[in-house]
């Protein structure tokens, strides 16, 4: 069962600029309509919608995260990526790109490593997460993996 949106929505279209799969459609200041056969459950509507009006397929509200920058976003493990490019291929907002590890020139299928070049753009989707063969991109709130990184290295000195 996919997302839905509730009568408390105010027509802002925040969520529907921001689904990557185009499954929400509705006019300005009117209620909006997520499409059931097109909704991939990422959850990339509820994060932006302001008013919480966006449920899951359990009903439960999608908590709106007020700072772009505490939203999850694609965070690549280099060191797990075989450079295969389903990941480019498979991102609605064109997000990710192989890069030369070397030169950080652009790269062809098996020659580089997923890197995220337009990290604003990102809506966290996890289309890419899903597809990674190799687990080698999470969907991850960037300010967790700073606090993560941050006393990881504090437990190694």
């Amino acid at each position: 069962m996919a997302y839905y949106i509730t009568e408390e929505c105010i027509g802002c279209m925040a969520c529907l600029t921001n689904c990557p799969v185009d499954a929400i459609t509705g006019d300005r200041n009117m209620l909006h309509i997520i499409d059931p056969d097109i909704c991939i459950d990422c959850t990339a509507c509820g994060m932006v919608c302001p008013v919480e009006a966006i449920r899951d397929q359990f009903g439960e509200v999608c908590k709106f995260i007020r700072r772009p920058t505490h939203r999850p976003i694609a965070v690549i493990y280099e060191e797990l990526c075989s450079g295969c490019d389903f990941c480019v291929h498979i991102c609605p907002w064109d997000c990710l790109e192989l890069k030369d590890p070397d030169t950080g020139e652009h790269a062809e299928s098996f020659f580089g490593i997923c890197e995220l070049v337009k990290p604003k753009e990102c809506v966290g989707c996890k289309l890419c997460e899903e597809v990674c063969i190799k687990d080698a991109i999470r969907v991850e709130s960037p300010v967790l993996v700073e606090l993560a990184e941050a006393a990881e290295a504090e437990a190694a000195d």
